[in-house]
This record gives structure tokens, C-alpha cells and sequence, in this order.
């Protein structure tokens, strides 16, 4: 049996939301909108689709392929405009009634969700939202594998992570690989698309958080459809892209300042992490044993390249929870085998480590590649973003050659493990609660305009390369209608 799919052509009305991608690859509960149509047709009978499209086709047929996960044949037919249902039968059906599903199924325009035909998608962002809520009870049909319902009206996805204190008021929806940070309120009516991110203290209310996508710290989202930096008000159907990437910003892979990983260290990493695995098994039980995941997840701030005072980009590692010493970085290499990670370079920070990075020389932290060992590592520092961190990590920004690398690695490897390279990842996740203010007299460690001792030609060599005096409290949150800070 044969079916046809109309894709919807670009409408003004949703212009921000078509910026990605057509409207019908639209993410909606973890697939996409003609995805959805696929599936339901072929749970209908059909065997053979045909999806007309106007809007960049080929990005259509990237999203179905040729439809054998479906069971069926799938195949993409650019138009030059938008049929209507009428033209549609008159040009493929040729009047024949055989070899096609019944009406109205045998053609279908996409500008509803299946057996919703009464909630429209595309006159307005309100009423894509609304058809989205509506829609939340049936996508939780029976080909979802690992979804979670654990109280009426809260869905959650296979690898999801809520923290104990975060909070979920039906309904709400979270995607597969989601990520909520403590004390978060989650809904009510809160739909959040795989692999998003939302770190502590933020409220999320009435609205949609596209996939991949980062909310960061005491952000609160109401009557808003966020997708990358850009935010959507579907109240008053207005649109913005959020410049500050540690309020909203994209997860996605993009250009940051990323350090050539040649084959040869991928491939190292490769045989450390299998070489090594016996020995994380420990901490991996102790987990389990505790009820508590084995891998923990972080969010570090990557900038792009050229630029050091504007962070584009974040990249997602882990930590081993039970685990001590450098063994908690165990996961991180494959970060490195995947070229996210270097060797060496300086520790990832997370967004709110990397906003106490106030003076231009600090922030040369962000010009070097994140790498699996540091600097500071090497040289012993008791904290992970004390102002010897910070001298340490902008100095091997400036100063990185190979000899260098090698002399971290050896250094780094013979050095105990201390606490402090531990506390890297945890003091990130606790968003900086347990550390004392580093400007004012109240801080134990203000270096007041001095640089580390130099020791064995490593640390910076001037004086006047860093001031630490007279620093600049870090940027406030964007603040809007849209997006705004908590006090």
C-alpha cells in the first residue's frame, strides 16, 4: 500500500524555528515530525511513502534514509511548491484507488501530529506549544525503549540523570541522555528534547528546551521554546538569540579551539582505556553498591578559534563518582580518542569556573585545548582554580610545545594524586558553593599581583604578566522578558 507525505513549506509565522532545519526535521519528543508520519503510515500498512518536499529535500531524506527501519520504502520527491491535497491526488494517484491506503490517509499534509488532527502546528509558536503539551501523552507509545513514567504524568528517558533535589511537576517530558542539575524545578508542562542540559537552581515552566541544548545555572524559561541560543517567546511571538552562551547555547559539535589529535595519542588512548578498565571495575561497583551512577556528568566551556573572550561552545565529559586520584578521569579518555580532548592542555571548567575568569590574562585558560593533564597538575596545585591554577594554565596557553607536553605528562604521572585533582569535577557540579570568594580581603588565597615561583623554567617569568588587584567582578546573567536571573 502507498502513501503520500506533503511536508510543510517554510511559514513566517515559525521562522525561528525553521532556521536549523525544515519544519518537517523538527524535533518533536525525540524524533522528528516526519519521522512520526512515517511511522504512524506504516502502523496503517503502508509499505511504500513518497514525501513531497519544498524546503531543503535533501535534509529530509538524510533524516529517513530509505525507511527500512520503518519497514517500508521511503522516497523523498522535491517540489517547487507546497501541494495542496487536492493537486497532490490529482498528480501521483492518477485517479486509481488501488495500491493506496483509504482516505483521508491515503495523503496527508503535516501540519498536524498523528491522530491529533485538531491541534495545528503551524500558524504560530503558541500553537505549535500547545499541539506539543496535547500531544505529551501519546508519545509515550510502545516502541519507546528504556522510557520511564515514574508518576502520572512525568516521562523520563533511557540515560536520563535528575538530581535527588531537582524537582518534576507533571506533566513533563525528558528525553533520552537529559540531564537535570539540583535544586532545578521542571515543570509544570515542560517538555525537554534529548541530550539537554539544565544546571542548578533553574526553573523551567511552560516551555520546550530543544535537543542538545545548555541551560545554564538560576535560569528560569517560562512560555518559551529554547533551542541552542536561540529563545522564543510563544506568549508574545517574539524571537532572540541569547548572547551570553552561560545562559543558553547549543551542545551540538561545532568549531571551538580544538587541538589537532593525530592518530597515533587516539590510538593510546584507545589501549590506556582498555588497558586500564580492570582497575576502574572497583569504583564501578562501590557505585552500583551505593545506588549511585557510575559516571557522572560535567559541562566545560570551550572557546572558538582566535578569540579568548567569547565562550561558543561546550563539550560534555565524565568522571568516575567513586573513584580517587587520577582514576576519577578515567572516562575522559575517550574524550581524547574522539579528539575532544588532548593529552595536555589546561583542565576543563565549567561555565560558572570559567566566569571567575575576570582579567584578560586569566582568561588565557581558554585559549589552550582542554587536556586530560595540565600544567597545574604537575606542578602539585593545591586547588583547581586558585590563582597558581590560573597563572599556570595561561603561561602553558602562551608558552605550549611538545617538549612541554611531555615533561606535564611525566611530572603529572609521578605526582601523588591530590585532593584537589579530584575536587576538579566536584566542585563544579556543587556550581561553586564550597569556594571562598577570590576577590576582597575575605580570600585565603588572593595573590594580590604576584605569579607562582617559577620552578624548573615552567612557571611565567614576569611580574607584570598578571594583576590580580583591581579585578573585575564576573558578568551578571542576560537578563529579559524571556530569560531571566534569579536574585
Amino acid at each position: 500500500m502507498r502513501t503520500l507525505l506533503i511536508c510543510p513549506a517554510p511559514r513566517p509565522a515559525l521562522a525561528a524555528l525553521a532556521e536549523r532545519m525544515p519544519l518537517s526535521n523538527l524535533p518533536v519528543f525525540g524524533k522528528s515530525l516526519v519521522e512520526h508520519w512515517i511511522q504512524h503510515q506504516a502502523s496503517l500498512g503502508a509499505k511504500e511513502i513518497w514525501i513531497l518536499a519544498t524546503d531543503r529535500p535533501d535534509q529530509v531524506r538524510q533524516t529517513i534514509g530509505s525507511g527500512a527501519k520503518w519497514g517500508v520504502r521511503a522516497e523523498v520527491r522535491p517540489e517547487r511548491q507546497e501541494l495542496t491535497l487536492d493537486q497532490a491526488r490529482r498528480k501521483y494517484r492518477n485517479g486509481s484507488p488501488e495500491g493506496w491506503l483509504g482516505g483521508p490517509n491515503d495523503v496527508v499534509f503535516m501540519d498536524h501530529l498523528p491522530r491529533q488532527p485538531e491541534c495545528k502546528l503551524l500558524s504560530s509558536y503558541s500553537n505549535w506549544f500547545r499541539a506539543l503539551a496535547a500531544w505529551m501523552p501519546l508519545a509515550a507509545g510502545s516502541d519507546r525503549i528504556g522510557l520511564q513514567q515514574p508518576r502520572p504524568g512525568v516521562w523520563i528517558g533511557l540515560r536520563a540523570r535528575v538530581s535527588s533535589t531537582a524537582q518534576l511537576r507533571p506533566p513533563c517530558w525528558l528525553g533520552e541522555d537529559v540531564s537535570i542539575g539540583p535544586g532545578s524545578l521542571i515543570g509544570p508542562m515542560a517538555i525537554l528534547e534529548d541530550r539537554a542540559c539544565v544546571e542548578d537552581a533553574s526553573e523551567i515552566t511552560q516551555s520546550v528546551v530543544g535537543p542538545e541544548t545548555y541551560v545554564g545555572p538560576m535560569t528560569q524559561l517560562r512560555h518559551s521554546l529554547a533551542w541552542g541560543e536561540t529563545l522564543i517567546d510563544w506568549q508574545t511571538e517574539s524571537s532572540l538569540k541569547v548572547p551570553d552562551p552561560f545562559v543558553l547555547s547549543s551542545l551540538a559539535a561545532g568549531n571551538g579551539c580544538r587541538k589537532q589529535v593525530g592518530r597515533a595519542p587516539r590510538l593510546a588512548a584507545l589501549f590506556m582505556l582498555a588497558l586500564t578498565f580492570p582497575w576502574t571495575l572497583a569504583a564501578i561497583l562501590r557505585s552500583k553498591m551505593k545506588g549511585q551512577p557510575a559516571l557522572v556528568r560535567r559541562t566545560a566551556v570551550r572557546p572558538r578559534s582566535g578569540t579568548i573572550d567569547r565562550i561558543e561552545e561546550l563539550v560534555v565529559y565524565h568522571e568516575l563518582e567513586s573513584a580517587r586520584g587520577w582514576l576519577r578521569r578515567w572516562p575522559q579518555l575517550w574524550n581524547v580518542a574522539r579528539g575532544d580532548f588532548a593529552w595536555v592542555g589546561n583542565r576543563p571548567l565549567s561555565p560558572a569556573q570559567a566566569r571567575e575568569l575576570a582579567t584578560e590574562f586569566e582568561r588565557l585558560w581558554l585559549a589552550a585545548p582542554i587536556g586530560l593533564f595540565s600544567l597545574a597538575d604537575a606542578m602539585g596545585c593545591a586547588d583547581c582554580l586558585d590563582d597558581q591554577a590560573r597563572a599556570h594554565a595561561s603561561f602553558y596557553a602562551v608558552q605550549a610545545n611538545l617538549r612541554l607536553d611531555w615533561s606535564i605528562i611525566r611530572r603529572a604521572l609521578l605526582a601523588p594524586a591530590s585532593p584537589a585533582h579530584e575536587a576538579n569535577g566536584e566542585l563544579a557540579d556543587a556550581g561553586q558553593t564550597a569556594r571562598q570568594p577570590i576577590d576582597g580581603a575575605s580570600s585565603p588565597r588572593r595573590l594580590g599581583g604576584r605569579m607562582p615561583p617559577a620552578t624548573d623554567g615552567w612557571a611565567p617569568a614576569s611580574k607584570s604578566q598578571s594583576n590580580a588587584q583591581g579585578r573585575e567582578a564576573p558578568s551578571p546573567l542576560v537578563s529579559s522578558s524571556l530569560v531571566e536571573a534569579k536574585k
